[in-house]
């Protein structure tokens, strides 16, 4: 039986029947009229949807759907592509604005059920916005000016626009929807983002993030506590759902696609849409019996003498599975991102390397390199927004810093002490790079935010080659060589560094998945070369399911429930990637 704290619920539901397995799934709709992308969908249900605009060449096409089928009304005034609108509207009231015709765009446009009636311009003319709210109470965010991306927010009353709270971050292309007074709007920009912005009517609070990364892709909501966003680049076809505290993924769209738009609730959504023109259409429905996801509690109703207090979370010790080998064999390389967006960048091939691979969840493909080729450096970030720290190159041991923002790397301000074999945890704004080679065997702990390193309180004990990762503020170092193999295990805080419970196995220049130091896997390793998985919960080591083989000097990124391997050393350099999962289930709870 499992016990209450493993689920980290928060509250606790009294039903008559138990709630489901958070499921939906999406199934083929009625084709568009005439293919499109980059236009705007308004409806509050699938059966009351409307699209305008979009299209390359932009075009003022207006298609209604009814729950099967399409059927072209009238045009708008004015010919515009990446225009948006009011995303609460339906197909007999709504409200289409900005957007361009060769730049960008200011014109707002009304409409009745019939007709499309020119109205008050926006006060910032922009293209690639998002919207929300009705055609009388509506929301135009973010967006592009033609110059720049901007953070801008207006509201329209149902006569004029006046600028309110603005985005903490200015983007274009996001996801999301909801009511003027009450929206949640995630991802976006050039460079794909994670960051997930929640409005109250007054202002926008950076909230949860999104799991995968993307822009221009579609959503709805209700308020900002239920919303669902689906497709994008490079999201594909990954579907998330919002609850207003966490984004969790569920099923995926039928085909991968970018520049779609959505309507609808997160109970009842409608895709359609996408790049390249596409007049393809997809109807996302989930049950009406209540659902339950991650970390959720629930009490079915007495049917005797008493209650049963119920979970719904990670269960089993997960298994790991083959996946698609990388383009290039390699060791000594790096990950960061999700289990299903991620890239490996730097190892050796021979020689040093600094070929740097994105894996969408099948598939590795090559994409823009290192500036500066090498092995055994730290790695951390997310698929569009990593840092490649130190390393062993041409010339030996290096204090390069680079940053990656989806399509290239850039260098940035190099480590104090030039070093190899350290280990990096964090973000591009905030992390740590600590232990590692300088030579000697170190200790040495530095900060980064954002601009600059600086050092910051050491290890207890120095090492190179640590399996660990984390938060700037939440990190764990784990293993390595001091003049052997280690076992030791060091939690950092954001002050100072506290040694816990160690590895079961001692060994080095393995790989790991670690959200904070309190979850956490590590994977590989040398003592000799090992298959081994092991899981912290906090407090101690537990062995689970083993790698399909031993190795050594691998890649590894993600979190205890869902991470990925890459590459390494087994009789030799290898291309070999593995899925590690540990399934969700319903669980009966232990209360004592």
């Amino acid at each position: 039986m499992a016990e209450y704290k493993q689920l980290k619920g928060q509250n606790i539901q009294v039903l008559d029947t138990n709630p489901v397995v958070y499921a939906g799934t999406w199934s083929t709709g009625g084709n568009m009229a005439s293919g499109v992308q980059n236009g705007w969908m308004s409806g509050t249900t699938q059966a009351n949807s409307i699209y305008f605009g979009g299209g390359t060449p932009p075009t003022a096409n207006t298609q209604a759907y009814n729950g099967t089928t399409w059927t072209e009304v009238n045009n708008l005034n004015q010919a515009r592509t990446r225009i948006s609108g009011a995303q609460q509207g339906t197909s007999s009231a709504t409200l289409g604005y900005g957007g361009h015709p060769t730049d960008f765009n200011d014109r707002v446009e009304s409409w009745d059920g019939t007709n499309w009636t020119e109205v008050a311009e926006l006060n910032t003319a922009r293209r690639a916005a998002n919207g929300a709210g009705t055609a009388t109470a509506a929301l135009c965010i973010g967006g592009h000016n033609g110059t720049a991306v901007v953070a801008n927010n207006e509201v329209w009353n149902g006569s004029g626009w006046t600028e309110v709270g603005d985005l903490n971050t200015a983007r274009e292309n996001l996801q999301g929807g909801g009511s003027s007074t009450s929206s949640i709007m995630g991802g976006g920009s050039v460079s794909p983002k994670a960051q997930t912005e929640s409005w109250n009517g007054t202002a926008w609070t950076e909230v949860a993030e999104i799991n995968t990364a993307r822009t221009q892709g579609a959503g709805a909501a209700t308020n900002n506590a239920d919303g669902i966003i689906f497709g994008g680049t490079p999201g594909g076809a990954t579907t998330e759902i919002w609850n207003g505290t966490a984004w969790t993924e569920v099923a995926d769209l039928s085909s991968s696609r970018d520049s779609l738009r959505g309507s609808g609730t997160s109970l009842s959504a409608l895709a359609a849409g996408g790049s390249p023109n596409s007049n393809s259409t997809e109807e996302w429905s989930f049950p009406s019996t209540p659902a339950v996801q991650e970390g959720q509690l629930w009490v079915k109703a007495a049917t005797g003498v008493s209650s049963a207090l119920k979970g719904y979370g990670a269960q089993g010790t997960g298994a790991w599975a083959t996946s698609g080998n990388m383009n290039t064999a390699r060791f000594g390389n790096r990950n960061a991102g999700t289990q299903t967006a991620a890239i490996t960048f730097g190892g050796n091939t021979p020689p040093f390397s600094a070929l740097n691979e994105l894996y969408n969840g099948s598939s590795w493909t090559e994409v823009g390199d290192l500036n500066t080729a090498r092995d055994n450096l730290g790695g951390l970030g997310t698929s569009t927004a990593a840092l490649a720290v130190g390393g062993n190159g041409g010339p030996g041991r290096l204090a390069v810093n680079e940053s990656w923002n989806g399509s290239a790397w850039t260098e940035l301000n190099d480590l104090n002490t030039a070093r190899k074999s350290l280990t990096a945890a964090g973000s591009t704004a905030a992390a740590i790079a600590f232990a590692g080679d300088t030579p000697p065997i170190s200790k040495l702990n530095e900060s980064w935010n954002g601009t600059s390193w600086t050092e910051v309180g050491d290890m207890n004990t120095a090492r190179q080659l640590v399996m660990g990762g984390g938060t700037a503020t939440s990190a764990l170092a784990v293993g390595g060589e001091i003049t052997a193999d280690s076992a030791l295990n060091e939690s950092w805080d954001g002050t100072a560094w506290t040694e816990l419970g160690d590895l079961n196995t001692a060994r080095r220049d393995g790989a790991a998945a670690i959200h904070d130091n309190t979850s956490g896997i590590v994977f590989g390793g040398t003592e000799p070369k090992e298959a081994k998985t092991e899981n912290w919960n906090g407090s101690t080591w537990a062995e689970v399911g083993d790698l399909s083989a031993a190795v050594a000097s691998n890649g590894g990124n993600g979190n205890s429930r869902l991470a990925l391997n890459a590459g390494g050393d087994v009789s030799g350099r290898v291309a070999t990637s593995e899925e590690w999962t540990v399934p969700f289930a319903e669980v009966d709870l232990d209360t004592d």
